[in-house]
């Protein structure tokens, strides 16, 4: 099975997905009770971040063993445990300090690829992992292919003819250029097959590994569709400014493509098959609301689409063929709650679908299909350590921004309570991503959840630059950071809350990582007055030194980044980026802030918060920061992030009068002392 999820293509990403529901469920105004109720009981910190939680289930080819991912001693490592056994069955198969950032299961045998960093430099090396099945507990061996721990390494594919090799993207070269690469399995000999002076940010490889499609990212915000045509590289397709196209799925020997893509006049992106041949686009389908981009598609073994979703406020999948219809119908009548159901893995040659079942209050379990039958049984259910009763409802709520523009957001408010709350705006990374409804699919979200069970009113909003609104939408961010419309969709979202009583004026605070980051900071310096506090999590304090300090691999594609934020070698442009810095406005901050910051972090580095925790402490203004020094680009290790949040509860509830829970673990106290910055040292 091939299924597409359309993301962004983007490098710049900020911690944290999921997918494929049916119907879609979207309230215009948050549901109001009538009257206040007893506040919930205290929930641990620790339980919103349960170290049994699993995530990215995977069976292996032959169907007989389930891997996944959970913390062995604080870092995300791979677990392996017989398919149709019990969660007690379950072992660690890798035990790496620094966590496993993704894996995947090899096409041909028992073994397993994946990618790990060091300390969170995103400087990703691939190892092989082989199981010795003829064990009662198979035994692992781990081989590391890659050895170069100053670039970049990833896993395009497995090709289907030629499965003893691995096809990988790498700057080992080039620093500025992400080439193509075969690496041969047996002997780890690692051979340049495409030098990528195109500058492709995603490319499709045929089944003997031969790079075929690729779309670049141009520097002037456009891009092209290339095609590998009798050896010759040819531009099938040029967008206009602001426009994207993804390559979904491709034939080669029908020459004949699918990708999603909002080119030609089009708004939202479409499902359009491609004649590689002629350049012929034919539409496929097109979100019937006309509210949102493709999300995700899902193909057959023949690369015929199967289904086809997109993502408002809620998850909306719609069949292509009256057989996939039936079976998806059979799904989704066993389950009667309000849940996404995900379909992670479709194996045509056994007819078994693997499911993952989630909601706003339930990570999730995963579910086996089988077609002959069509029965629907679990395959590992997760029993959570919060009941799902406890953790309050997710709303997908939508509000009018000051000049018109309608906004989507999620609001989450403590159980009860409705009315005159201190209240946090949780502004999402990226800027180029989006919030979902599901508790799994955000970093944030379930610190969403422990802030409502603080007391606090949450609010999520897709505000512009979010992606999957269509590009116009996402185009609308472009020169707003900061003091424009994107800053203003915020500031609106909260003005929107206290215009409905939810919200408390007088206790507003603001939060984010990333771009959420450098938005919590604008929010500090542009609109002052309005927040009481602020938290910027590797939020960058300055335009100009955020677009200096970007690794060389990422210049290729940081055309968007220059529509959007600006060129600091075009002098107007960077007397605008200045004029957007936070940094240049400190004497503006009359609310406290706390700074939080891996010192590996090469997207945001660690200058942009030595540099207004500086600042601040020379102007005697309230600066917590807190440092990370094994961390990147957000706390990924346990004992990191529980320390994190914890001084998150403590400072907004000093600040906002939320309640706190007193009942802290005394190391993760000590550990988080040992991660407090002296700002008077700087």
């Amino acid at each position: 099975m091939l299924t597409k999820k359309i993301l962004p293509t983007l490098l710049w990403t900020a911690i944290a997905g999921s997918l494929v529901l049916t119907g879609c469920s979207q309230t215009q105004a948050p549901t109001t009770l009538a009257k206040q109720v007893q506040q919930a009981q205290l929930i641990p910190l620790e339980s919103f971040f349960d170290e049994q939680d699993i995530s990215k289930l995977s069976a292996s080819r032959d169907g007989k063993w389930l891997a996944f991912f959970k913390e062995y001693q604080g870092a995300s490592n791979i677990y392996l445990m017989p398919a149709g056994g019990e969660l007690s069955e379950a072992f660690a198969i890798t035990t790496s300090k620094d966590p496993i950032n993704s894996f995947r299961w090899s096409t041909e045998a028992n073994e397993i690829f994946y990618l790990r960093d060091t300390a969170g430099n995103e400087n990703t090396q691939v190892y092989r992992l082989t199981l010795d099945t003829t064990q009662a507990k198979p035994v692992p061996s781990v081989t590391a292919l890659t050895h170069n721990s100053g670039v970049v390494y990833n896993i395009l594919k497995q090709p289907k003819e030629n499965p003893n090799t691995l096809v990988l993207m790498s700057n080992q070269d080039n620093p500025q250029q992400r080439d193509i690469y075969r690496l041969e399995l047996d002997s780890g000999k690692i051979t340049n097959i495409f030098a990528n002076t195109y500058g492709f940010s995603q490319v499709e490889v045929n089944k003997q590994g031969r790079p075929m499609l690729g779309t670049s990212s141009n520097p002037d915000n456009t891009s092209d569709l290339y095609a590998n045509i009798d050896g010759k590289w040819t531009s099938l397709i040029k967008t206009q400014f602001g426009e994207s196209i993804n390559i979904l799925s491709f034939d080669e020997t029908s020459k004949q493509a699918y990708i999603s893509a909002d080119i030609d006049g089009r708004d939202k992106q479409e499902l359009l098959r491609l004649n590689m041949t002629s350049g012929k686009l034919t539409t496929v389908h097109k979100d019937p609301n006309n509210e949102s981009d493709v999300y995700e598609v899902i193909f057959n073994d023949k690369g015929e689409p199967l289904a086809v979703s997109y993502y408002g406020g809620r998850l909306r999948t719609y069949p292509l063929n009256s057989t996939f219809a039936q079976r998806w119908q059979q799904i989704n009548d066993q389950f009667k709650q309000d849940v996404e159901i995900t379909i992670t893995d479709r194996n045509e040659k056994t007819g078994l679908w693997q499911l993952h079942v989630a909601s706003d209050v339930d990570m999730g379990s995963d579910y086996r299909y089988t077609v002959e039958t069509g029965e629907v049984s679990l395959l590992l259910k997760q029993e959570p350590i919060i009941k799902p009763e406890l953790l309050s409802k997710r709303q997908s709520i939508s509000y009018q921004a000051r000049d018109g523009v309608t906004i989507q957001a999620y609001l989450t408010l403590p159980k009860g309570q409705t009315g005159d709350l201190p209240t946090i705006i949780l502004p999402h990374g990226g800027p180029w991503a989006r919030d979902y409804w599901t508790l799994s699919s955000g970093y944030f979200n379930p610190i969403a959840q422990l802030l409502a069970n603080r007391g606090y009113a949450v609010l999520q909003p897709n505000f512009r630059a979010s992606t999957g609104f269509g590009k116009r939408f996402l185009n609308l961010g472009n020169k707003n950071w900061g003091t424009g419309s994107m800053q203003n969709d915020l500031t609106d979202g909260a003005h929107y809350l206290i215009e409905q009583g939810i919200a408390d004026k007088q206790r507003l605070g603001i939060m984010g990582a990333s771009y959420g980051g450098y938005a919590a900071l604008a929010g500090a310096t542009f609109t002052p007055d309005l927040y009481q506090a602020v938290i910027s999590y590797v939020g960058p304090s300055s335009l100009i030194t955020l677009l200096e300090s970007f690794p060389p691999h990422f210049r290729p594609y940081l055309g968007q980044f220059y529509s959007a934020v600006g060129d600091p070698e075009i002098e107007s442009d960077r007397v605008d980026m200045l004029a957007r810095s936070p940094i240049n406005f400190v004497d503006n901050i009359k609310a406290p802030l706390m700074l939080v910051q891996g010192a590996n972090d090469p997207r945001v580095t660690q200058l942009e918060s030595d540099n207004i925790a500086r600042v601040m402490n020379k102007q005697q203004l309230p600066v917590e920061y807190i440092l990370a020094k094994d961390e990147g680009h957000g706390f990924r290790k346990r004992d990191n992030k529980l320390a994190y949040i914890l001084a998150m509860e403590q400072f907004f509830a000093k600040h906002l009068g939320g309640r706190v829970d007193n009942r802290v673990t005394p190391s993760l106290a000590t550990h988080l002392d040992t991660l407090k910055v002296d700002v008077s040292r700087l």
